[in-house]
């Protein structure tokens, strides 16, 4: 490595910007929340949507009611199909809104992703006017030629097939459907889909030797080929996987120009600079770290495989490059996915060959489908072929048991102690292979099989440490899921409760927001989903869940339970219908029923056996969690009667902490059922922009005339609270902080 400055000086940046937290690169935002503005700025890029438009502004001014500022860039959607070329000055208003930064465990940080692109703000755009003109025709031109291939591939190629061929070729996921992205990530081969060195290489690389072949000069064929590739990296988007693959390619051209020898090392390690000193943020993102974390697999493990199987070739030489990427970016992918396909690497050595004669057979597609259609089908047809194969293939690895391991995010700690070991374990490994260098003795070198066979227990040692998971105590999480409920309970004995999980305010909550807490905290299974009422905004994400429970890699459901009345309404119904079609067995609770598990209890208070009533928050299930000398109220939607009800029925006493009724809503929580169970921490759900006044400042002073303390998501986050049974910790998800009731 002492060879190799630019390399140790990429890696010295990279610890110094892991270090730093991201905050500190944010740029301070003028907006908090969402407004409408008035906006100018500048076209840079466009992209054709389902929906509309996308665009990208550059230089914008933006006026809101409340203040004036600048911004580099801002993401536009626009509905219609109206083409704005790059250079068009625009002025159009619409509602602004301030990239979302992740309030749950597990979620995606969409702040980190559009800061890295140096957006802060996206607008959905009602009234668009052209202001003015700047010809910029090269841009003009790029994204002319890719809407017009684009159309190629949707004209000959089927749906399906024309969206991969998109991603694969032009890296326009836009006409992706969001279970064939499912497909290939479960088969770990979303590679595939974001342009990147297999991409890049083939194009750049084809084309310089096609170039110096032809004119037989390293100079006229080199200059106009990294033009190319640095065309072909703009038109595809400029993602961080494809400018790092466009540097090296690049460097690697630069390298035979000169009459130089490429080393892999020192291109990674020139590339890694240019995008980390040019953004820091790119440091932190998951495109980043896996594309980096490819390559540098390849680059120091590919000569250890020589040292001890010296003739590899062939489908062996592709293996040892497989395990070499699993080998260094194992944690990663546990750490940005939660799971690991068991069976990708084996499929990894199919579908990798099979990718140049798709891409080969995708560009002529495209290219010739600009002079005609017909011609352009009998390119598709190979295409088609090929996808077919990489279906079936991914279908048949997902059919096998264990086909994706759910483990979680191993955290930071387990993450450090495995590269520790890596770090390790290839020093050693390239001690032994420095002594092969400087052999002198008359017998034929052998490397020393304990140094491989310790390195490679060091390596499975952490990879199961970081797959087991030790719990002590009860812990409840509030998740914040906007205008809705949702709370999972784990106990010490691996129980897993999800109690309600709806939300009125975010779309596809089960999807967005709770299913990667469960797949971040490696849950693989919910044992109990119970039910409060049927509202939307406590069964939306349920129904979700129900509908992926028995789909490779997602979290199965062992019962769900609801609430036991004599009338069901037509939430119910549908709500019944859906888990019966999912094959979730039902159980029905009312007030005296338990649930037990080896520590952990759930006792249904309310509402009584068969009652029926016209308010269906009235008759949410309540129910009382006991942990030891720990005690939880959860309280659905019900409002003074039922609490009133509760207290006489005499099945209540004091309780830790009050998952507080209908959001905090003034007509709940009651003075007279406060003083009775005198809770000292009030868990709240609910969402800022909320048009119901949840909570209610007159709940609120009640609560705190208790003396009991708030927790609220739309301030905190996501709440965590740990038990021990006695001890009672809560930690904020915004915040990081813990504290004691």
């Amino acid at each position: 490595m002492r060879q190799r400055p630019v390399a140790c000086l990429a890696l010295f940046v990279f610890l110094v910007l892991s270090l730093i937290p991201a905050g500190f690169f944010y740029e301070p935002r003028q907006v908090t929340d969402k407004c409408e503005a008035q906006i100018t700025g500048q076209v840079s890029r466009y992209t054709e949507r389902e929906e509309g438009m996308q665009l990208e502004l550059q230089n914008c001014e933006v006026r809101t009611g409340q203040s004036d500022f600048r911004e580099d860039s801002l993401l536009i959607y626009l509905d219609g199909t109206e083409v704005y070329p790059p250079g068009t000055y625009l002025s159009l208003s619409g509602t602004l809104y301030p990239t979302e930064e992740p309030t749950n465990p597990g979620q995606f940080d969409a702040r980190l992703h559009y800061e890295g692109q140096g957006i802060s703000y996206t607008v959905f755009a009602e009234h668009v006017s052209v202001i003015g003109r700047k010809a910029l025709p090269v841009q003009t031109f790029l994204l002319s030629v890719k809407s017009r291939i684009g159309g190629v591939y949707r004209s000959v190629l089927s749906e399906r097939d024309s969206g991969l061929v998109s991603a694969m070729v032009l890296g326009d996921k836009q006409g992706l459907d969001t279970e064939v992205k499912e497909f290939y990530q479960k088969n770990g081969i979303s590679h595939l889909l974001a342009i990147s060195g297999l991409h890049v290489s083939l194009i750049g690389m084809g084309s310089y030797r096609i170039l110096k072949r032809l004119c037989g000069s390293c100079l006229l064929a080199g200059i106009p080929s990294i033009m190319f590739l640095c065309a072909y990296g703009w038109t595809t988007g400029g993602s961080v996987s494809a400018l790092r693959a466009v540097l090296m390619c690049s460097l690697s051209i630069l390298a035979d120009m000169a009459g130089r020898t490429y080393d892999m090392l020192t291109a990674i390690g020139t590339a890694a600079l240019i995008l980390m000193l040019t953004d820091p943020l790119n440091a932190r993102q998951s495109a980043f770290l896996l594309s980096f974390g490819a390559v540098l697999a390849i680059a120091l493990f590919q000569p250890l495989w020589k040292l001890y199987r010296p003739r590899m070739s062939g489908p062996t030489q592709s293996f040892s490059v497989s395990l070499s990427v699993m080998f260094l970016t194992l944690p990663l992918l546990f750490h940005f996915f939660f799971t690991y396909p068991l069976y990708s690497t084996f499929l990894n050595l199919l579908v990798i060959p099979l990718m140049s004669g798709l891409m080969v057979c995708g560009i002529l597609c495209g290219i010739t489908g600009l002079f005609s259609l017909q011609a352009a089908g009998i390119f598709g047809i190979p295409c088609h072929l090929i996808l077919e194969i990489y279906d079936r293939a991914g279908s048949l690895c997902l059919s096998l048991p264990g086909s994706v391991l759910s483990v979680g995010d191993p955290g930071t700690g387990k993450m450090m102690l495995y590269y520790a070991a890596a770090a390790t374990g290839l020093w050693f490994l390239y001690k032994e292979k420095r002594r092969k260098k400087y052999w002198l003795k008359k017998e034929p070198f052998r490397p020393k099989k304990r140094v491989l066979v310790i390195s490679l227990a060091a390596f499975g040692l952490c990879a199961a440490l970081m797959c087991v998971r030790i719990r002590s105590g009860l812990e409840i999480t509030m998740l914040d899921v906007g205008q809705g409920d949702s709370f999972v309970v784990q106990s010490p004995d691996g129980t897993t409760f999800l109690l309600d999980g709806g939300s009125t305010s975010e779309s596809e909550v089960g999807s967005y927001r709770i299913l990667p807490f469960l797949k971040a905290g490696g849950i693989r299974k919910v044992d109990y989903m119970m039910v409060s009422h049927a509202d939307q905004d406590h069964v939306s994400g349920l129904k979700e869940l129900a509908q992926d429970s028995g789909e490779a890699g997602g979290v199965r459901i062992g019962c769900a339970v609801l609430p036991a009345v004599s009338e069901k309404d037509d939430n119910y119904l549908e709500l019944e219908r859906i888990f019966q079609e999912a094959g979730i067995p039902l159980r029905y609770m009312g007030a005296g029923d338990l649930l037990s598990g080896e520590s952990v209890s759930l006792t249904c208070l309310w509402p009584e056996q068969n009652l029926s009533l016209g308010d269906r928050n009235e008759l949410s299930m309540v129910l009382l969690l006991e942990y030891g000398e720990f005690q939880m109220l959860f309280t659905g939607d019900i409002g003074e009667y039922a609490e009133r009800r509760i207290i006489r029925s005499g099945t209540l006493q004091d309780v830790e902490v009050l998952k507080v009724a209908h959001h905090g809503s003034r007509y709940s929580s009651c003075d007279e059922f406060l003083r009775y169970i005198c809770p000292e921490v009030g868990l709240i759900s609910c969402s800022a922009s909320n048009t119901y006044g949840h909570p209610g400042e007159e709940t609120l002073q009640r609560l705190a005339d208790t003396g009991c303390r708030v927790f609220i998501t739309k301030d905190a986050g996501a709440v965590r609270i740990w038990t021990d049974g006695e001890t009672v910790r809560v930690r904020k998800y915004r915040s990081g902080r813990t504290a004691d009731p």
